[in-house]
């Protein structure tokens, strides 16, 4: 079945989800973070994708088009959010998709997996997360490496120094100056679009409480083995907050999961090494097919 493109909102449990489908071809749905970033980035730098590939791609609840006064974020967790993705496949008529998750993204998408195994053809885990105490281990252990690196100076400062964070304006200011940790190079055109995007655009700073609080009572680390599906696990050698380590536990821990780690990427591979990240995702989803 072609889906056709177009944008809109589903009601979903009183909340107004905002989506987005785009491109022809294999549906690929794309799991944004939940604490509150949304899908716009995604949206703007895997546009290309969207020649081979159905992207259907949302923001989460209270996050992004999905935010608005009557959002209860009492009510955004993991499990909620599994169940907005469920709904907005059902409105669109799909029997299965690919599901790409990254970073909380990723942790997000497994969590959908184990809920709805029928309804995932494969699974693309990005820098993805693992669980509440692998980022903060992966941290500990990089970045005092960072600290003594050029060019990443004031991130650290930034990251580890105190934190007032009243308002969406204020996690966003301090998303873009940790924003250099996330990459290999501090200097990258990639830091710029990071930086770019959360400058303008509004993130949510009860919807990053409101999962942090939460995400303990969706762990996966001991259900992996669950997962049956195809997997492939994308990691960034220079990832500092989700690293090769919690990518390795992830592919060692689901069954024929496939690991690619990018030699020259940090957390977001996809836009600092575009041509090898694609050239694996597209092996992977050739194989699918």
């Amino acid at each position: 079945m072609k889906l056709e493109n177009h944008e809109g909102t589903l009601r979903v449990n009183g909340v107004d989800l905002w989506y987005k489908v785009m491109g022809s071809g294999p549906v690929l749905a794309i799991q944004p973070p939940g604490w509150g970033v949304g899908s716009k980035m995604y949206e703007d730098t895997l546009a290309d994708l969207a020649q081979d590939y159905t992207l259907v791609l949302h923001d989460t609840r209270g996050s992004g088009r999905s935010m608005a006064p009557t959002v209860d974020y009492a009510q955004v967790n993991v499990g909620t959010l599994n169940d907005d993705l469920e709904a907005l496949r059902q409105h669109l008529s799909i029997d299965q998709f690919v599901l790409w998750g990254h970073s909380h993204g990723g942790f997000v998408a497994a969590n959908y997996t184990l809920k709805y195994p029928g309804r995932v053809a494969g699974l693309v885990l990005v820098d993805a997360q693992l669980g509440v105490e692998e980022p903060g281990a992966d941290v500990a252990r990089i970045l005092p490496q960072r600290a003594v690196t050029p060019g990443f100076e004031a991130a650290v400062a930034a990251f580890t120094g105190p934190r007032q964070l009243a308002s969406d304006e204020d996690l966003g200011a301090f998303l873009k100056k940790i924003g250099p940790l996330y990459f290999k190079d501090p200097a990258s055109p990639a830091v710029d679009v990071l930086g770019n995007f959360v400058t303008s655009n509004r993130i949510a700073l009860a919807a990053f409480a409101a999962t942090s609080s939460t995400d303990k009572n969706f762990l996966i680390r001991d259900r992996l083995g669950e997962i049956s599906v195809p997997t492939l696990v994308l990691v960034g050698a220079h990832d500092f907050i989700c690293s090769p380590v919690q990518a390795r536990l992830l592919a060692d821990g689901i069954p024929g999961a496939q690991l690619v780690e990018l030699a020259d990427s940090g957390h977001m591979g996809w836009i600092e090494e575009p041509q090898a990240f694609r050239l694996a995702l597209r092996g992977f989803l050739g194989r699918l097919a």
